[in-house]
């Protein structure tokens, strides 16, 4: 059984410091004032993580079109996120987790007592998160739900 993460939803997105793909710092600050999507993935380059990251690049537009943040999140290192990025021509930043730091202050929980969370979360502009879906399976219905809720809350027409 796979658990879920909605209990986070209602709560402030905790203090964060990742550097993403390029090196540069991202904060919990880069994410208030706007609409974030924010999604966890358990390794670059593993099949469903790179269909998983593919299906929120090619759905980029409908995002960026209406001022909303798209991240990536994972342990890999900033060095294999900028290799994943460049193979896969991804337009979003991928932030390197390393240690998991983020993940534990969100307790996200490990999927089937091992796999790393694949988690996504859609974050107001008060850095409250507004939903969260869990699935390791399902790895395209993770943007399409995203771009759902979005619009359900008026975040895009």
């Amino acid at each position: 059984m796979v658990d879920s993460h909605e209990y986070l939803v209602g709560t402030i997105l905790p203090n964060f410091n990742c550097l993403n793909d390029e090196g540069d710092l991202v904060t919990s600050q880069d994410v208030y004032g706007k609409w974030t999507v924010m999604f966890f993935y358990p390794k670059d380059e593993s099949p469903g993580c790179t269909l998983q990251s593919c299906s929120f690049r090619d759905r980029y537009e409908q995002f960026t079109e209406q001022g909303i943040s798209l991240y990536g999140v994972s342990s890999d290192s900033v060095e294999s996120h900028r290799k994943f990025k460049q193979r896969y021509k991804l337009q979003y930043s991928l932030l390197s987790d390393e240690g998991g730091l983020l993940a534990k202050a969100l307790k996200l929980k490990k999927d089937f007592g091992f796999l790393r969370a694949r988690v996504t979360f859609v974050i107001d502009p008060e850095g409250t998160i507004a939903f969260a879906h869990t699935s390791q399976l399902g790895v395209t219905g993770h943007v399409k739900k995203a771009l759902k809720v979005i619009k359900s809350q008026g975040a895009i027409a």
